[in-house]
This record gives C-alpha cells, structure tokens and sequence, in this order.
C-alpha cells in the first residue's frame, strides 16, 4: 500500500474525535501500536483516545502503562460518550480478536491474516511484518515527524514483545523500526517491560504445568489451574517449544468465564493459527500466526485435555494433507 496514512487521513473526519482500539486482551504490541498511533495524530490535529475491551491481564504491560503514563480510556466510557471514529490496531473484528467496537469502525491496522473481508473504508494488513508497533512506525516515517522518547519506548516493546527480540517472524520492516527506534526510546525499560513477566506465586503452578503434561508424538499440551496473567501461557508455551522432541505446543489455563490458550510452533508446515482456529471452530475462537496463536475456549465446550490434544494432533494431519496435496497438484 503507498501512502497509507494519507489514506487514513482520506477515512477520517477531522471534525470527529478518534478512538484507538486494541485487540481485546492488548498486549505490549497493541498497546505500544495504540499509543504510537495516538500521539501521532495528536500531532497531525486531530482528537484521539485509546481504548480496549476485556482487560489488562500482563504484568508488564500494566507496568508499562504505568511507567510510560500511556492514558486510556475505560471501553465503557467509549461506548457511551459521544460520536467517535474508530481505528482498530492489532487485531480487527474480522479476525475475532475483537468482540465489539466502541465507536463507528473507519480504519483496521494489523500483522495478523484473517479469512473475512475488513468491512470499513480503511485497511492496512501487513502479514509480513512481526508486530504492528513497526507498521505505526512506518506511518510516523510517511508523516515525517520523529516520536519522542515515550513514543519510541512503546514502540520498542511492542517490537521486541511481538518478535522475541528480533527473534520470530522478522521482516526488514521490524528490522528497520527498531534500529531506528533504539537509541531514541529508553531501550532498558523497554526491555525490562516484556521480560518482566512473572512473579513468585506464580512459581508453584509453573512447576505443576511443567510436570503434568501430556504428548502425542511431535504435540504437546498441559494444563494451567487458576486465573493467571496471559503472559505466563506464552512464557509456558516459549519454553516448552525448546524440547528437541516436540514441534507444537499449547497451553490451555482452565478457569475463567472462558478458557485461553497460546500454542506454538516450529514446524514449516503445522500453522498454528490455521490449526487453532481449526480446533477451536464452533468451541471458541482463535487463529493468529504460522508459529504463534492464541484462542478462548467455552468452558463448557472445553472436551478435556486429551482430547483437545488429540484434536489438534488430527487437525495439523489433515492440513499437513491437504498441502501435500496442493503441492502434488501444482
């Protein structure tokens, strides 16, 4: 896409205040994407506000909020306030990473694919790019204005949060971004913020997922009781992908008015999102990316954990099918 601000701009009425949504859930990603979308079009004049639905599960996503004084504004004053136009980062309606918007949906700015159309007047889906906090960079770059350093520090964790420090899904642009960023951010605390993700009391749960979990040849998948921040299935999820015997892993918490699950992958040809939503289909939502995904459960759709494991094991059989068979016919 060329010029994608001046066609947000296109989108926009400047008359109308702008609502930034995230991704219900945000994580540092969203939310640094969120910030840094805002503080720029404050600067091009317009009114604009952040926003998101659930909440604020991380630890150091709240730290980061708190430490960088990002201002937000509580979903339930957005849906009530006056007329606003929204701008979702991160996610979009279609993905089914988010439940409702708050305000008329006039722009979708995201790294994540979806299989719907975007319904609204603006789209910028870069599926490419690691994390959408370089996509935002990109817009600042376009608008030739420089972020300052509480701008580039949120963009920075979401950069690394989203990439594993430039470890996962890289592309030039999150390349690119975070050298430019570096040095005009505080990249301690940017890094402090995604690394700081748990605390003691989550200390003897961990010990318990990491005992009782259960295989099915290169799948693994275990359990977490108890109401825990999204971070520490992502962290579970990171670390047991280190196990030189299995190629996929999920990991499900069980408690809740619905059930998260984070799952990944190194296999080339086991796309965790496309398994996940798979799986997930008619039981919750969920998708994402090839080697990342997320996803809630219905508790009472939840089939139990050897189940669910042999599910995902069958669903990433019939997609590795499926391709084989692409392939044989091209």
């Amino acid at each position: 896409m060329e010029r994608p601000l001046e066609q947000l701009r296109a989108a926009l009425d400047s008359k109308i205040p702008v609502l930034v949504q995230t991704h219900d859930f945000p994580d540092h990603d969203a939310m640094g994407a969120a910030y840094a979308l805002c503080e720029l079009l404050l600067r091009l004049g317009y009114e604009c506000s952040i926003t998101y639905g659930g909440m604020i599960q991380s630890i150091s996503l709240a730290s980061m909020i708190d430490q960088l004084d990002i201002p937000l504004l509580a979903f339930e004053d957005a849906v009530s306030g006056p007329e606003r136009q929204t701008i979702v980062v991160d996610g979009s309606p279609a993905a089914g990473t988010i439940k409702a918007t708050a305000g008329r949906l006039v722009g979708v700015i995201d790294h994540h694919p979806s299989r719907k159309p975007m319904k609204c007047p603006f789209v910028d889906v870069r599926t490419q790019t690691g994390s959408c906090s370089a996509i935002i960079w990109s817009y600042w770059k376009e608008a030739g204005e420089e972020p300052d350093k509480t701008t580039a520090t949120a963009l920075l964790a979401g950069i690394q949060l989203d990439t594993d420090f430039l470890s996962r899904r890289v592309s030039a642009e999150d390349l690119n971004a975070h050298y430019d960023l570096f040095f005009k951010g505080n990249s301690k605390l940017a890094r402090e913020v995604v690394r700081t993700a748990l605390s003691l009391e989550q200390l003897p749960e961990i010990g318990r997922a990491l005992m009782e979990f259960r295989v099915n040849g290169v799948f693994l998948l275990t359990e977490v009781h108890g109401d825990y921040s999204s971070e520490l299935l992502s962290v579970l999820a990171d670390f047991l992908l280190r196990l030189k015997e299995i190629q996929f892993v999920t990991v499900i918490e069980v408690s809740g008015g619905e059930y998260r699950l984070s799952a990944r992958s190194r296999s080339h040809d086991i796309d965790a999102g496309e398994i996940i939503r798979r799986v997930l289909s008619g039981k919750g939502t969920g998708g994402r990316h090839p080697h990342m995904a997320g996803g809630f459960i219905k508790p009472n759709k939840y089939p139990g954990a050897e189940r669910l494991l042999l599910d995902i094991t069958n669903a990433a059989a019939e997609y590795r099918s499926e391709n084989e068979t692409d392939s044989q016919g091209n």
